[in-house]
């Protein structure tokens, strides 16, 4: 399964702590490469990035996006 650019996706794995994103991190996919891996971009609340790296498949999901606070004002 290929993931597209702009996905947003959380990160699986704890091994990049050091680098800003903990597991459960949510990020978004910037990059596709060749030979599979991923350039994902991880940002704080402010939307400033914190982390930016490249990770492989099996570190990331993609994770749904959260509309719980939005209601139909429609009504």
């Amino acid at each position: 399964m290929k993931i597209p650019n702009y996905s947003r996706v959380r990160l699986l794995t704890d091994k990049y702590r050091e680098q800003g994103a903990r597991q459960n991190a949510i990020g978004y996919v910037i990059e596709v490469y060749a030979d599979g891996e991923y350039e994902v971009e991880f940002s704080d609340a402010n939307g400033n990035t914190v982390a930016q790296f490249a990770v492989r498949l099996n570190e990331i999901e993609v994770a749904e996006q959260d509309l719980s606070h939005i209601t139909d004002q429609a009504a």
